[in-house]
């Protein structure tokens, strides 16, 4: 494979994994309530985060994996789980593991942290856009790589994939707010299923190999 393909191999490949799109109402759930400077900040810390987090993994991911004994599978299952719990609290509206309702009456009943309201790290950056899936998807496609210059543009493909993200949950925000508070409920409630769902097929996955082992 040339250089130029597997440039546009690696973009094509994050972007279906990352599924920036998918991460529009998710994002404006997790941001709901929050001035745009506050959303600006989540959003470039969020995306920092998890470029530091992929380069980490497209250089040393599979040695640590190996001096651990780590399996992609159980990042998964790991994944899953967190996903899971997730979706629950969108379908939901109720921000028990992270704050992901519309309103923010969880804040203003209880005395919360800023610091423990802040979801550009978790679940923003982890597991949303660094997630199994894309962390899994930088490190098959450096197995990939033969040289210097195809990890040099892995890491381009990854960065421009960010920025592109990052300009789209920017750019959508504003859009989404046209449909509304009840728009947007029926969105976080739909995309709460849709995260439960991936959840357990992510479950499934991570299980499968272990399964068939089981049964063999």
């Amino acid at each position: 494979m040339s250089s130029t393909a597997f440039l546009i191999f690696s973009l094509s490949s994050l972007f279906a994994v990352i599924d920036p799109l998918g991460c529009i109402p998710f994002f404006s759930g997790q941001t709901s309530g929050m001035d745009r400077i506050a959303k600006r900040k989540v959003l470039i810390k969020s995306l920092i985060v998890s470029f530091a987090i992929l380069l980490a993994f497209t250089f040393t991911g599979s040695y640590v994996m190996k001096l651990f004994g780590i399996t992609v599978d159980a990042f998964r299952v790991a994944g899953g789980f967190i996903f899971f719990g997730i979706g629950l609290d969108m379908l939901q509206s109720k921000p028990q593991r992270w704050r992901t309702g519309i309103n923010r009456a969880f804040k203003e009943d209880q005395e919360v942290d800023d610091e423990d309201n802040d979801p550009s790290v978790t679940p923003l950056a982890i597991p949303m856009i660094a997630g199994p899936g894309s962390i899994t998807t930088v490190m098959v496609l450096e197995a990939q790589t033969s040289n210097i210059t195809g990890t040099m543009y892995l890491v381009l493909a990854v960065f421009s994939i960010l920025v592109l993200t990052g300009i789209i949950l920017w750019a959508a925000d504003s859009v989404l707010s046209r449909i509304g508070k009840t728009g947007l409920k029926v969105v976080e409630k739909l995309m709460g299923l849709l995260i439960a769902v991936i959840a357990v097929q992510l479950i499934m996955d991570g299980l499968r190999p272990y399964l068939a082992s089981v049964i063999n």
